[in-house]
């Protein structure tokens, strides 16, 4: 039997500094090479090892899929003694796989930026994993999409709208199949399926007497984690219902007027990269002032100096440091008397501010536009869960006098 061995082809590399992971096959002193889609930083490459190194974000799924390639690229030269046959059949089963196809498009989408995309992608992937490792093209039918709906139900008891954004997130890879060529527009499997109609989740939000308690606490001054977390979210809330991540990477070239009366935050959210730009109350910019420090040019000291060097790794540090706050937060609840201190998150912050300013403004617009919503049909969904309310204290206002 020949052998095999991955190759970083350093002659191949890209802009950006990545260079491709070949695999070469040897047999009776001839070679050939195949391209296992794969590219890493030079530094991120164990030669000896004959694998991606661990400070690589995907080192996990990178060397999974050489391990794969590496098992049949044996199987199939201990069968045929044939190098061309194997080029042909790495090539045809790295198409074919249903999962090598979701980790391929997830690829391109980190590579465009998309990083809420790729994770869900990351997310979808992993559960289709459980459900049928190795699941093909061919056995995308609208009875394997109704299969994995329910193993998402019964086996990992996941609600209705987690299964719906999973289905969809399938229907993104089977779309991008066809882009490809490698799946017929007429076999697509979610022309005949309905996805499970989205249910509203309770979202809980704190009233202004509750967020005035959490920033009235007597907390140690900065960079005290507890006097974080609660600054972080009071932040989130004064500026617009912020999403976690922004505040995360909020910088004080965000601030526009800092010293003026009239401050303005100017920033593009991670999650959608739309442009908000909005004045600041006097209390978001206290609290901006407050966290003046080494950490600059950030608000918040948040990254450590290797999480920045790519969107993944960042994404990451905001994901741990998200978890941190979280369980923070459901301590300074309790310390300031909130009911339900369990239910506290960063993102009660987003559901508080934007119940606060439809209540004060009426102004449906205004308040998407706020959140940073595309249109008004996301604020509206956004909302709903809080109507229950409005309609009691309408109720409570028309037949107050028992007319």
């Amino acid at each position: 039997m020949g052998s095999l061995k991955f190759v970083l082809r350093r002659d191949k590399c890209r802009a950006d500094g990545t260079c491709p992971i070949f695999l070469r096959v040897t047999h009776r002193r001839r070679s050939r090479y195949v391209a296992t889609g794969i590219y890493v930083d030079p530094k991120d490459w164990n030669e000896a090892r004959q694998e991606v190194r661990r400070s690589h974000p995907l080192f996990k799924t990178y060397n999974a899929r050489l391990k794969n390639l590496r098992l049949e690229a044996e199987a199939t030269l201990l069968e045929t003694g044939d190098l061309l046959r194997v080029k042909v059949e790495l090539k045809g089963s790295s198409s074919r796989s249903l999962l090598e196809l979701g980790r391929r498009h997830a690829e391109t989408l980190l590579e465009a930026g998309r990083l809420w995309s790729y994770k869900q992608q990351r997310v979808m992937l992993n559960k289709l994993e459980a459900y049928r490792p190795d699941a093909r093209l061919e056995d995308l039918t609208p009875e394997f999409v109704e299969g994995f709906q329910r193993f998402l139900e019964s086996r990992l008891g996941n609600s209705t709208n987690t299964v719906r954004k999973n289905l969809q997130c399938l229907r993104r890879l089977v779309r991008y199949a066809t882009k490809q060529g490698l799946l017929d527009p007429a076999r697509d499997p979610f022309l005949h399926i309905t996805y499970p109609r989205e249910t509203t989740p309770e979202r809980r939000r704190l009233q202004p007497e509750e967020i005035r308690r959490l920033a009235e606490l007597e907390l140690p001054p900065p960079p005290a984690p507890l006097t974080r977390a609660r600054d972080m979210f009071l932040l989130a809330f004064y500026a617009g219902g912020m999403r976690f991540g922004d505040v995360c990477a909020l910088r004080i070239d965000n601030v526009q007027g800092l010293e003026t009366e009239r401050p303005w935050l100017r920033y593009r959210m991670l999650k959608t990269g739309r442009l908000v730009e909005i004045p600041l109350p006097p209390e978001a910019v206290a609290i901006i002032r407050r966290w003046e420090g080494p950490w600059r040019p950030y608000i918040f000291p948040v990254f450590r100096p290797n999480d920045l060097r790519d969107g993944v790794t960042m994404r990451r540090r905001i994901s741990a440091v998200n978890a941190l706050v979280n369980r923070q937060l459901k301590d300074l609840a309790r310390m300031a008397g909130i009911e339900r201190p369990e239910s506290v998150s960063t993102h009660v912050a987003r559901h508080s501010l934007a119940d606060w300013a439809r209540r004060r403004s009426g102004d449906l617009y205004a308040v998407s536009k706020l959140l940073g919503h595309a249109n008004l049909k996301i604020t509206e969904r956004y909302l709903e869960s809080f109507d229950r309310q409005a309609v009691e204290r309408l109720a409570d206002k028309l037949w107050s006098d028992n007319v």
